[in-house]
């Protein structure tokens, strides 16, 4: 009996042992978490991290095809998400069985890392990461409009023109735009800016009396107040100081462009004899003559082209600065002013609008873009221009190019005020009728000649039928109060609004007219006037 105890005894631990064995050789295979329960926070670490990767995939996906442009890149976009989104969910799924300690440390590095690449390209497509400098409108305030268009066409933005006069910008400098600096290109098709034509000449001017004013006191004054017309004269005077006006011709506020003529004191005639010369390259006909007649110099003009400085500004002169002449031997030099070379109108239907746009701002002109369909002239190609091939114009002219927008089909519209807008934007010929109709709203569309998506040709005029609603029939309110006009008014679908008018012979609130005849056909939700009698 003991002998058997005993070997049952020694039975247990050797089976003992043995489980001993295989929970070691399990252990060693999956790990201690699967019987001691110790795997909760690597569980937990794995379900986060999966879960991370997946809703990081599945937010940089959404952002891809919310972002894509045209309708080819934006299928490609689906497409690709589609199958990494997939990939992500059998990934998740996959990984959910590896009880494996080692197995989850791969799975948790892997979704680290998948995580990674969502996220990375999220905050790239959100613009909060991105490489080199950061793609962004400019600030044009103050810049030439060629810098901008020079812009423009690198960054493929279209750039609309509008001229507006200014005292205090240059000419052909911007004055504003109407798309915020750092602004990404992403969101940019197109920016209006807004360019300096210069001060306006139909401005008023105050013009003072200037009689006893030093020249350049009167020189800064015509200058800040933009005088377009004036005129200086120097003669010797005995009795005026040299420098000073003592003459001029008006004394009034008028236009910016009415002739202003100073006569101004030379001094006595041998009160000077040598004049240093000085540089006179970069200022303007005006300027330059002043300072030569107020020094006794007699001068030439003489033109030369330039493609650096505008017309009339002194490009050349013949007697360099610091050469020091005597004024009474008759002083003569001569002063080159810029002409610019004759501009002539190319082959407009040869270039790109961004090539009309900078052929325009490199000569100076003011160029009109309009957009208009055209069933015969393809996308982006001129349809017409307000000068010809081959004609001539100045610096500063405008010129008009209507640009083809390509064939129009007849979209998709239920209510006349969007076709409206549409057609009138698109400068589409339209006529509209009315009718009445108890199957549409007031203001629907009934039927058009064009159905959608067919071409509207050029000579093609739409038309359309425009619901006026349902009619509706006047009542007869003749012995009625205000409270039964009110109720027969809403019956026959009609607005009434009430005036009031002394008569003694209908009691107070009794009609005493109706604004339409009774029985009348008219619009449903028409206004009647209502008189009543206000009593005595």
């Amino acid at each position: 009996m003991e002998d058997n105890k005993k070997w049952t005894n020694l039975e247990k631990e050797e089976r003992l042992q043995e489980i001993e064995k295989e929970k070691q050789k399990k252990l060693k295979e999956y790990g201690i978490d699967d019987f001691t329960g110790k795997n909760k926070v690597w569980k937990i670490i794995t379900y986060v991290s999966l879960s991370l990767a997946l809703i990081l995939m599945i937010s940089y996906s959404v952002q891809t095809v919310l972002r894509s442009e045209g309708i080819v890149t934006q299928l490609t976009n689906i497409v690709g998400t589609f199958i990494l989104s997939i990939f992500t969910i059998f990934f998740l799924f996959t990984s959910l069985f590896a009880d494996n300690k080692k197995g989850r440390v791969f799975v948790i590095t892997a979704s680290l890392l998948l995580s990674l690449y969502s996220g990375f390209n999220l905050l790239v497509g959100a613009d909060i990461i991105h490489f080199g400098e950061k793609q962004v409108v400019l600030d044009f305030s103050g810049k030439d409009i060629s810098e901008v268009m020079t812009w423009a066409k690198e960054e493929e933005i279209t750039i609309h023109q509008i001229y507006e006069n200014s005292d205090t910008i240059e000419k052909f400098k911007i004055i504003r735009q109407d798309v915020e600096a750092g602004t990404p290109l992403k969101k940019v098709d197109q920016i209006t800016v807004t360019i300096s034509d210069g001060p306006s000449p139909n401005e008023d001017a105050n013009i003072p009396n200037m009689i006893g004013w030093n020249i350049d006191k009167a020189l800064r004054y015509i200058d800040s107040n933009h005088l377009f017309r004036v005129t200086i004269d120097f003669e010797f005077h005995n009795d005026v100081k040299r420098d000073i006006i003592f003459s001029q011709n008006i004394e009034s506020t008028v236009k910016r462009t009415e002739p202003l003529n100073l006569k101004v004191s030379l001094g006595r005639e041998n009160e000077f004899q040598y004049v240093t010369m000085v540089n006179l390259v970069g200022l303007d006909e005006f300027h330059a003559t002043t300072w030569l007649k107020r020094n006794r110099i007699a001068y030439n003009i003489e033109y030369g082209y330039s493609d650096d400085y505008e017309e009339g500004i002194v490009i050349k002169q013949k007697d360099k600065k610091g050469k020091v002449l005597d004024v009474t031997k008759k002083a003569q030099t001569t002063i080159t002013l810029a002409r610019t070379h004759d501009i002539t109108i190319p082959d407009f239907n040869s270039m790109s609008i961004s090539e009309i746009e900078l052929w325009a701002v490199d000569n100076r002109l003011k160029l009109t873009l309009i957009e208009q369909y055209d069933e015969n002239i393809k996308k982006g190609k001129v349809i017409e221009s307000s000068r010809l091939r081959g004609d001539t114009i100045d610096v500063g002219d405008s010129i008009k190019v209507v640009i083809s927008k390509g064939a129009v089909y007849m979209p998709k519209f239920t209510s006349a005020e969007a076709f409206r807008k549409w057609a009138d934007e698109g400068g589409i010929s339209y006529i509209m009728d009315y009718q009445f109709s108890t199957e549409y709203k007031s203001g629907e569309l009934i039927s058009s000649s064009h159905e959608e998506n067919q071409l509207i040709k050029n000579s093609d005029t739409v038309q359309l039928i425009i619901s006026q609603g349902g009619t509706a029939t006047v009542p007869n309110f003749s012995g009625m109060n205000k409270s039964s006009i009110a109720t027969a008014c809403k019956n026959a679908n009609l607005l009434c609004e009430y005036t009031y008018e002394a008569n003694s012979s209908i009691e107070k609130d009794q009609i005493i007219r109706q604004s339409m005849r009774p029985g009348s056909t008219v619009p449903e939700k028409t206004t009647i006037t209502i008189t009543l009698s206000s009593g005595k």
